[in-house]
């Protein structure tokens, strides 16, 4: 089995409830949910919204293989309304899904890297991540998750969101 943290946002539709079914989807199809962040709602980062997101992340075990499991995450995104980018840009979606990291690899494909290549700008991705692995270790920089949450240049004020 291979551990992978799985990033995730919505900012469109009832974010709550698409991200509950996700996370459903993804443990049935793709692999077990080994832990959860908590949620964070957060500003849009890269471009202008008056929709706020709502993030987290995942930790799963799973069998697949780095494609394999690309893929899946793509049809759970579909199955739940989001529609192909059709922009370079970033825009509001129903659902992001995104691999941070897959054990130890490191791949650099046209259509998949690994290690998410802006895990490292953005607090909305290391501040869960630190949360469920604080010292899983990046091999691209050799430094913890907590470090690169210290190291992040990412500003922005991300609030916790309690049930």
């Amino acid at each position: 089995m291979e551990q992978v943290f799985i990033g995730f946002g919505a900012n469109l539709g009832d974010r709550f409830a698409i991200i509950k079914e996700a996370i459903r989807l993804i443990h049935i199809n793709l692999g077990e949910v080994v832990s959860q962040s908590s949620l964070y709602e957060s500003e849009p980062w890269g471009y202008e919204s008056n929709e706020l997101f709502v993030n987290g992340v995942l930790e799963i075990a799973t069998n697949l293989s780095p494609l394999e499991l690309l893929l899946g995450l793509k049809g759970i995104e579909s199955t739940l309304g989001r529609k192909e980018k059709t922009l370079v840009t970033y825009s509001d979606r129903l659902i992001d899904l995104d691999i941070l990291y897959y054990s130890d690899k490191n791949l650099n494909m046209s259509d998949l890297i690994i290690p998410h290549p802006h895990i490292y700008k953005r607090r909305f991705v290391l501040e869960p991540l630190v949360e469920i692995a604080p010292n899983f270790i990046d091999l691209r920089f050799y430094k913890t998750t907590r470090e690169l949450l210290k190291e992040c240049s990412d500003t922005s004020v991300l609030k916790k969101i309690v049930f």
